[in-house]
């Protein structure tokens, strides 16, 4: 026979067993939309829980997170109501969701009002529209209040309605409103005002794109600016974007604050407005683990509004939605000795199957599908952690059985293992021209040093440059090298790279992708061609090399340097360089991206093995002429 007092399913998200309730003290309230918009677009915006929440006028909440013994933390949480009067703490399970299908959350409360509270949210597709199921299943303590059942259901609905008509609205429209009102148009001209101080100035469509944003922008959106996803959102490069954004710092207008982001959830740990407050060791309470930071991956810059110009209100409504980890693409919570069986869309790529619970992780790689039909892959957490360790599938529609065959209930998450394009990493801004002229000085503390996983150096130098001094004169061959370095710098800049550093007539730029090295070399030589070509005699020869690899980023003589055997590397094969040529390493010409371009630029090539001065062992090098085309 049923318990009469048990709740009733809900989803089949959630799975394990609530605290007993007592007869008649369980209400469900079941509400559907249907929206002007599909699932695909409306997921990141109903399962980003804090904003919704926020939308749907529900108090702020204050959270903090329990180790667990055997991994991961537990969520306890406070909110206040009636202006404070009635305080409700609860303990809160872990959300579970399939992206852009539903969600789930299960709280169980210590006092108040309630016992314990579920909550989940359906996206159905219905042709160009989705169909939205919200279930809300509550058991209450307070026997005295159920006259006020239907009234609160009635009122928390509406103000729901009320979000999703809002968010449904934005999805249709592609991109968030930018707001409106004579407040935020005096802010807007405030902020326009001050961006035109940035010296050089910042001219044209994005200065008036960020001042609005900054005047207009929901506080969620503009609590932590994020340069790139702005420059996705209105369709402008990315280094035109983060100029804006270092320009706005500059004028006054923006504050810059780095964060240490951990590698599971993704959340900032460590935050600071100088890189000499960053250390390489950090710990996410949320996740209970304890990580280096990268310098590549995990460390991010972003901007707010100074408060002169907008105080954004800093309180959380909700922290462990779906868009508060929108690389994860599943999680469920397995009770023990259980299983959980669940559909996902897996595009091509690479992923991985973890659990807080697991010292180890199960690699995925999805590849191009075959042919239609669904795929199945079975997942078993054991006491030695989580099998098998890799395993490669078409991707397309994917059935992912996730076994617990510990004494314990365990997390799994499926998650992409790219690191999010939007984030503007160390890479990225701390060797970016205007960063450098505004916090030139600022470094790492002495001894301090983050790690790059992936980075890719370009050395050059000028051939005979002692000889052309000699020739030329000290004043006429200082007008060649400041010329030489201006057409340098520019294909540097016009790559997406940053340059580190001069050194005599000789340059070491950093870039993320051995593509946009290769092309920055391509272009530094074409330009230096057309120097020659308009200057006529005593032409400049540039020689080059690439290589690409992990190293350390550290305080070197007060400034922000490379360092490591791969910087080693990268130096040594330019001196492999006979001038006028580009000699790659294999983690260069091997790069599909790299080899892509240069099969589409007239060149010639060929292979060397160097012992490189100062280096053990031979190395196995391309040298690439480029011809003109």
């Amino acid at each position: 026979m049923t318990d009469p007092g048990a709740p009733p399913p809900v989803s089949p998200l959630l799975g394990e067993e609530m605290p007993p309730a007592q007869a008649g003290l369980v209400r469900t309230w079941a509400w559907e939309w249907t929206l002007p918009a599909p699932p695909g677009r409306l997921w990141p915006l109903v399962s980003d829980t804090d904003r919704l929440n926020r939308l749907a006028g529900l108090p702020p909440v204050k959270f903090r997170f329990e180790p667990l013994p055997a991994g991961g933390s537990r969520t306890v949480a406070e909110a206040r109501l009636l202006g404070g009067l009635l305080r409700l703490r609860y303990r809160e399970a872990p959300f579970e969701w399939v992206a852009n299908r539903r969600y789930a959350v299960r709280r169980v409360f210590g006092r108040g009002p309630l016992r314990w509270y579920t909550a989940t949210v359906e996206l159905h597709p219905a042709g160009a529209e989705t169909r939205l199921v919200q279930t809300i299943v509550l058991c209450l303590r307070w026997k005295f209040i159920r006259p006020l059942i239907p009234l609160a259901e009635s009122r928390m609905r509406a103000r729901f309605a009320r979000a999703y008509a809002r968010l449904a609205e934005e999805a249709g429209a592609g991109a968030a409103p930018a707001g409106a009102g004579p407040r935020a148009s005096t802010a807007e001209e405030k902020a326009l005002r001050l961006l035109g101080r940035a010296r050089p100035p910042l001219e044209g469509e994005v200065r008036r794109l960020l001042a609005r944003h900054i005047a207009a922008a929901p506080d969620h959106e503009v609590r932590a600016i994020r340069p790139f996803a702005l420059a996705r959102r209105f369709g402008r490069p990315r280094p035109e974007m983060l100029e804006a954004c270092l320009a706005g710092v500059e004028a006054g207008a923006l504050d810059l604050t780095w964060a240490v982001l951990c590698p599971h959830c993704r959340g900032a740990q460590q935050r600071a407005a100088s890189l000499a407050e960053i250390t390489s060791e950090s710990y996410c309470p949320a996740c209970n683990v304890h990580f280096e930071a990268q310098f590549d991956l995990s460390l991010e810059a972003t901007f707010s509004p100074v408060p002169s110009l907008r105080r954004v209100e800093a309180e959380t409504y909700c922290a462990g939605g779906p868009q508060n980890t929108p690389h994860i693409l599943h999680q469920v919570v397995v009770p023990a000795g259980q299983s959980r069986e669940e559909e996902a869309e897996l595009p091509p790529g690479a992923y991985r199957v973890r659990s807080p619970q697991s010292p180890a992780y199960v690699s995925l790689r999805a590849l191009p599908p075959a042919a239609p039909g669904e795929q199945r892959l079975e997942i078993a957490l054991g006491p030695e952690g989580l099998t098998p360790p890799q395993s490669d599938l078409p991707g397309g529609r994917l059935r992912l059985v996730c076994r617990n065959r510990t004494a314990g209930e365990a997390l799994f998450l499926l998650e992409r293992t790219a690191w999010a394009d939007d984030a503007a990493t160390g890479l990225d801004v701390a060797f970016f021209d205007r960063y450098r002229r505004l916090f030139g000085a600022d470094a790492f503390r002495p001894g301090e040093g983050l790690a790059v996983q992936n980075v890719v150096l370009l050395f050059t130098d000028l051939k005979g440059s002692t000889a052309m001094y000699e020739a030329a004169g000290d004043a006429a061959a200082y007008g060649r090298v400041r010329d030489h370095f201006g057409i340098l710098l520019a294909a540097i800049r016009e790559n997406g790279g940053g340059l580190v550093k001069t050194i005599g007539d000789a340059v070491m730029a950093s870039f993320k992708a051995p593509e946009e090295a290769v092309r920055a070399a391509l272009a530094m030589h074409a330009g230096i061609a057309r120097w020659n070509a308009e200057r006529g005699r005593e032409p400049l020869v540039l020689k080059m090399g690439i290589h690409a690899g992990h190293a350390l980023v550290v305080n070197s003589n007060d400034r922000l340097d490379f360092f490591g055997r791969m910087v080693n590397i990268s130096a040594r094969t330019q001196e492999a360089s006979q001038g006028g040529d580009i000699v790659l390493t294999p983690p260069v010409f091997e790069d599909p991206g790299a080899a892509a371009l240069l099969a589409g630029t007239p060149h010639r090539e060929e292979p060397l093995s160097l012992s490189l001065r100062g280096l053990e062992g031979s190395f196995q090098l391309r040298r690439i002429w480029p011809l003109a085309g």
